[in-house]
């Protein structure tokens, strides 16, 4: 009875559940693609280049994308583990709202606040409105998920370590 009280402290959403879950997965999946073929990207990068460029020498994807992507797929390990950590996170988050279980929204709570720094530092280095909506989005589900009492949930996370 006492889990079924605690349980229902944190609102549970379809569309988050979705949401989290479906950019999890894209996040895993970029990962484990960039594990085992950042190689063949490489490749078919260098190659879409030359292609490009043969054809129009000011070619703007290329110039947009010539000192980006070829540094993240020359050094695709940091990257790889980051994608798959997140993501893998954000399904296990997800699959926990699916259960209505506390972790699971502790998780995804946690993992945006985690996360929140290196986004506004990001944010303000590099000004996106794409990155705003989209920091701004992850903080409206995570406040949502815990009813937009942060302190609240937290204390009662700090009572759950305690008591475990």
């Amino acid at each position: 009875m006492e889990s079924q009280d605690r349980n229902a402290d944190y609102q549970y959403s379809l569309p988050i559940i979705a949401y989290k879950l479906l950019f999890g997965l894209v996040e895993f999946l970029l990962g484990v693609s960039l594990a085992f073929f950042h190689n063949r990207f490489l490749h078919w990068y260098r190659f879409y280049v030359a292609s490009e460029l043969s054809e129009n020498p000011h070619d703007l994807l290329v110039r947009l994308t010539k000192q980006i992507v070829p540094a993240v797929l020359t050094h695709h390990a940091v990257l790889t583990l980051y994608l798959i950590l997140l993501g893998g996170v954000k399904i296990a988050g997800a699959i926990g709202l699916v259960y209505k279980k506390n972790w699971g929204v502790d998780l995804l709570v946690s993992l945006t606040f985690i996360m929140l720094p290196f986004q506004v530092i990001e944010l303000i280095t590099h000004p996106s409105l794409i990155d705003f909506l989209y920091i701004s989005l992850g903080l409206i589900i995570a406040l949502y998920l815990i009813n937009f009492r942060p302190k609240l949930w937290a204390e009662k996370v700090s009572n759950r370590i305690k008591s475990s």
